[in-house]
């Protein structure tokens, strides 16, 4: 039986490459978050930013409203200022993303939350329960910790009946995973998880790829077994 999301330890084992959620199991993890509330618009524009953008957890976190870029008055575009070992960057963003980056963005100003971190706190008082050292100051404004969305990924996965460990850095894998089999192009990748050598990028993925040729060879057999013989024996 699988133990509750509270008594797991998601940061145990490192994250893989065959850890990367379906597109069944993203889109219900994403469909676990209850947006009627402002903290649930927060949470799945930031599951997006890693979902679809594939931040690392502490780059989501540390994303301030200087860092956003907009075209036309759209949502284009992210710099990233403080990724790991202190390389910058810039990513774009899916519709969907800017989509709900937008909508949150609209209920932290009604918040009456100024420039600074995007996905901010939104409480004031003392803090208790799962997501915070019970008694911590809880102030509007300031970043969430990434041990908050950790445990905000483990719970969504959960509440969604995803089997196994999902931590952010899964969300990054699922990434990953669906932009190169949307290109099949590894050099893509390693410049959209800004991996300074693509050795890297290929020592994690580069398996998704053969597997996805096999499947290709088998289905192409299936076809022709399906299909009446022609010609002598």
């Amino acid at each position: 039986m699988r133990k509750p999301y509270h008594s797991q330890t998601p940061r145990q084992i490192p994250s893989r490459a065959q850890d990367a959620l379906s597109e069944d199991q993203l889109e219900a993890l994403l469909d676990a978050v209850n947006t009627r509330y402002p903290s649930g618009q927060r949470n799945l524009a930031l599951l997006l930013v890693m979902a679809d953008a594939g931040l690392r957890v502490a780059e989501a976190v540390g994303l301030e409203t200087q860092d956003l870029i907009t075209e036309a008055g759209q949502l284009t575009h992210m710099k990233i200022r403080h990724g790991k070992r202190g390389k910058q960057g810039r990513i774009a963003l899916t519709p969907r993303t800017a989509a709900k980056l937008a909508r949150w963005l609209r209920t932290r100003a009604e918040l009456g939350i100024g420039r600074g971190a995007i996905f901010c706190t939104i409480s004031e008082g003392k803090a208790g329960g799962h997501w915070a050292e019970d008694g911590q100051a809880l102030e509007p404004g300031r970043a969430v910790n990434t041990e908050y969305v950790r445990q905000l990924v483990h719970r969504l996965a959960w509440k969604a009946g995803i089997e196994g460990r999902v931590t952010p850095h899964t969300l990054r894998h699922t990434f990953a995973t669906r932009l190169l089999r949307a290109t099949g192009n590894l050099e893509i990748v390693r410049k959209a998880l800004r991996h300074s050598d693509i050795q890297t990028t290929a020592g994690i993925y580069s398996h998704l790829v053969q597997e996805d040729v096999d499947r290709s060879i088998a289905r192409l057999s299936e076809v022709a077994a399906s299909r009446p013989r022609v010609g002598g024996s």
